[in-house]
């Protein structure tokens, strides 16, 4: 078949999607805390170097081909029990005892989304909460709270109570009830919990990864700062569909392809790594484009 040529123009802008505000959503980022890591932009006991460590990162993750791990909270209740801080909890703050806006946000979230996995002791009961704020003062909250063994990774789509506008918010995961109660109350057990891919008002789902024996098309530059050009082969005269997704599988644009030169505004995109799909009824490519300038 006839190859042809597709200009896609990129017109970079920096702008914020409401999931991408949130703190390494997708817990892919850690950092070293004594002989132990944290996941990058939350606050967990394990900031208190120790001798604890009950949140660990984990390579248990969904959904399955977004990302690569998940954060894992575990209550720890003899560190507990002697004084240290051995909590299951992990929130989107300062440090330990900071309450209040953490992270601005913009537009109007109506549900706080998310996978989480339980495994209860003790009759332990897990919470998820996130508390939106106007000008330092709560507006709106969503919280779940469970007693239920979750064994396989199950979802929560939380609404989030009514409200006029939020400028803020604070976010907040724990294995047992009542992440800010000290010792000795309880009593607790040793239960678990897993966090992946939370976001605002739409679950994050993973990309399908279908591919052709045969290279279908090919991009460049890539790294690419202004303009991508496709080549594409084996075109049977009819309309392909594009989409452009994050890199954490959110579809961020989609356009019919003619076959013939056009211009794509993708300018609601900012620098990043993209992941581009051309599809029609025979085959379906992808291939990882970095928008870099």
């Amino acid at each position: 078949m006839k190859k042809f040529t597709i200009i896609l123009t990129v017109l970079i802008a920096i702008t914020i999607n409401a999931n991408a505000q949130i703190p390494n959503n997708g817990f892919e980022n850690w950092t070293t805390v004594g002989s132990h890591e944290n996941p990058t932009g939350w606050t967990t006991c394990n900031s208190a170097g120790g001798p604890s460590y009950p949140v660990s990162k984990s390579a248990d993750h969904y959904p399955v081909g977004v990302g690569n791990y998940s954060i894992k909270m575990t209550t720890d209740i003899v560190a507990i029990g002697i004084g240290n801080c051995g909590h299951g909890f992990a929130k989107t703050a300062n440090y330990l005892g900071d309450w209040g806006p953490v992270f601005p946000i913009i537009g109007h979230p109506n549900s706080f989304c998310g996978y989480y996995k339980f495994l209860p002791q003790n009759n332990d009961t897990m919470m998820i909460t996130a508390f939106l704020f106007q000008n330092g003062t709560v507006v709106a909250s969503a919280i779940l709270t469970s007693t239920v063994t979750a064994s396989s990774w199950t979802s929560f789509n939380i609404p989030i109570s009514s409200y006029t506008t939020a400028d803020s918010a604070e976010i907040g995961f724990s294995a047992y009830f009542g992440e800010y109660v000290q010792y000795p109350a309880g009593p607790w057990g040793n239960s678990v919990m897993y966090i992946d891919n939370i976001s605002f008002d739409d679950l994050i789902t993973s990309v399908s990864e279908q591919t052709i024996e045969n290279t279908a098309f090919s991009l460049y530059p890539n790294p690419a700062s202004k303009i991508v050009t496709l080549n594409i082969d084996n075109i049977n005269n009819e309309d392909l569909t594009l989409n452009i997704y994050s890199d954490i599988g959110a579809l961020v644009k989609t356009e019919i392809l003619s076959q013939n030169q056009q211009q794509i505004n993708v300018s609601d995109l900012c620098n990043g790594i993209y992941m581009v799909a051309i599809k029609c009824k025979e085959w379906t490519e992808k291939h990882k484009l970095l928008i870099q300038r």
